[in-house]
């Protein structure tokens, strides 16, 4: 688990995709950790499951809406051959130690490895890819009101 105190220095942040959903929802912690950064990564990955939960939602177009406003504040990761490469030997390790991850969770892993970045999710289960920075919050239900 990567802290606070790291993130400052390097002032880099990647975000998982309930990352950006807390974010929206205004979770304080996620909010505040998320403005405090410097420079915002979002994997392709992330951007593809939150355009997907847009389309599936009952709110589609005001979804699309936030997640297009979003990224235009962000870089986004694209997959390439370096990504792929880290893919491949994250997947091979995680499969030889019988811990396997969702699938589009190891293209996300990858990409944050191959940029030495710090992954901001709630999800424990990136704690199992060897060498990925962490950072996770806790189950809270402060709010506040974020404008994108």
């Amino acid at each position: 688990m990567r802290s606070l105190k790291e993130l400052k220095e390097v002032g880099k942040l990647a975000l998982d995709t309930n990352a950006v959903i807390a974010y929206r929802e205004g979770i304080s912690e996620v909010c505040t950790l998320i403005d405090d950064a410097d420079v915002l990564i979002v994997p392709v990955t992330v951007i593809g499951e939150l355009l997907y939960g847009a389309l599936n939602s009952a709110k589609t177009r005001n979804n699309e809406k936030f997640v297009h406003q979003f990224v235009e504040y962000s870089l986004v990761m694209q997959i390439d051959e370096s990504v792929a490469a880290r893919y491949a030997r994250v997947r091979f390790e995680l499969k030889r130690r019988g811990n396997p991850i969702p699938e589009n969770d190891i293209w996300i892993a990858a990409a944050c490895l191959v940029l030495e970045v710090p992954l901001l999710t709630r999800d424990d289960h990136f704690n199992l890819v060897p060498g990925l920075p962490v950072i996770s919050w806790k189950n809270t239900r402060e709010t506040k009101k974020n404008n994108v």
